[in-house]
């Protein structure tokens, strides 16, 4: 039997059914048994059919099917426009420096309706889950001086309630970051709560974080998301491609995969692990075989890779040679056989 007991891949770019059922096979035949649909505002406004069609197609092929809100509001992680933004200009965050940023505040109410609306559509198209994808409020860096959000009167309320105290203008203190926290989590608990009940219990939730060096830009910790009990899985992705350095990808993947594993076992959730399959420069297509053979060993059997055929389908990500990299993760995916986990040297 093979170590993968879920092996997905992410699928955006195209709303051809038939190119789709044409990648659709070839994805079967290459081992892989569940499939991420993105599902973009431009998506709900005028490809709903065509994505439901899609979903419907994975699975009449066998494929697990997860859905995610993809860059829906500048809040979720994707790269796509946000018509909410241009509709709702005072729902978007307000900045510690009095700036409006183009990214929705997680307790707008204007906003928070839309999520609804979004879920509504997501769920009726009979999906296996949906993945809350990198949910985070807005922070931006500046040499050493950081603005952060929301300071709007909405999360300003919030904040005093909780707190009983008016909130800080410009310094990012305990209490701002712990509200920033709570903030996520509560939304994706909300959000949670409301895809359990409109589909009876039969779509799950899923949420995958922001792999950086510390929570500030993550806004959440993954014990937050852990502690949501309508949350059934935790993913990690730990992708090289925006680090200035080298890392060492064995060591990142490894320790993302571990850490996401122990909470996610200990929280009672199946955590998994996405692979960065995109933006690989040439001669460095062997990073993902490290970071595959790091996921092996850290024993997480449940294996993303974003996305399909090396980024190919978006010029601004997409790998130097992306067909040499999907080959390489093809082939090393279907030589994880029997492979039994071990602890790194």
């Amino acid at each position: 039997m093979k170590f993968f007991n879920q092996l997905g891949v992410s699928y955006f770019a195209n709303r051809h059914l038939k190119h789709f059922i044409t990648d659709l096979k070839s994805l079967k035949k290459d081992g892989f048994n569940s499939i991420l649909h993105t599902f973009s505002e431009e998506d709900m406004l005028y490809s709903s059919g065509n994505v439901r069609d899609m979903v419907k197609a994975s699975r009449d092929y066998g494929f697990t099917t997860w859905i995610n809100p993809w860059a829906v509001g500048r809040v979720f992680g994707g790269e796509a426009l946000s018509n909410f933004l241009l509709e709702n200009p005072l729902a978007w965050q307000l900045l510690s420096d009095g700036r409006r940023y183009p990214t929705a505040c997680l307790n707008n109410p204007s906003f928070r309706g839309y999520m609804e609306k979004w879920s509504d559509a997501a769920t009726n198209m009979g999906v296996d889950a949906v993945l809350w994808d990198e949910p985070r409020l807005a922070i931006r860096h500046k040499g050493k001086k950081t603005a952060w959000g929301c300071r709007c009167p909405y999360c300003r309320e919030s904040y005093e309630m909780k707190n009983l105290r008016a909130m800080p203008m410009i310094k990012m203190d305990q209490t701002v970051i712990k509200f920033r926290d709570d903030t996520v989590k509560s939304f994706v608990s909300d959000m949670s709560i409301y895809v359990k009940r409109i589909s009876n219990n039969k779509t799950k939730n899923s949420v995958v974080l922001i792999t950086s060096a510390g929570d500030l830009d993550r806004c959440s910790g993954m014990d937050s998301m852990a502690s949501i009990k309508q949350v059934d899985s935790l993913g990690v992705g730990p992708y090289w491609y925006w680090m200035n350095n080298n890392p060492d990808v064995y060591k990142l993947s490894y320790s993302a995969a571990a850490g996401v594993k122990e909470i996610a076992y200990r929280s009672g959730k199946t955590p998994h692990f996405w692979l960065q399959g995109f933006g690989y420069k040439k001669g460095t297509e062997g990073n993902a075989r490290l970071a595959i053979k790091a996921a092996v060993d850290a024993g997480v059997r449940s294996l993303w890779v974003w996305g399909y055929r090396g980024g190919e389908m978006m010029s601004t990500s997409a790998s130097d040679r992306p067909g040499i990299v999907w080959e390489t993760i093809v082939k090393t995916l279907k030589s994880v056989t029997n492979s039994k986990p071990q602890q790194p040297k």
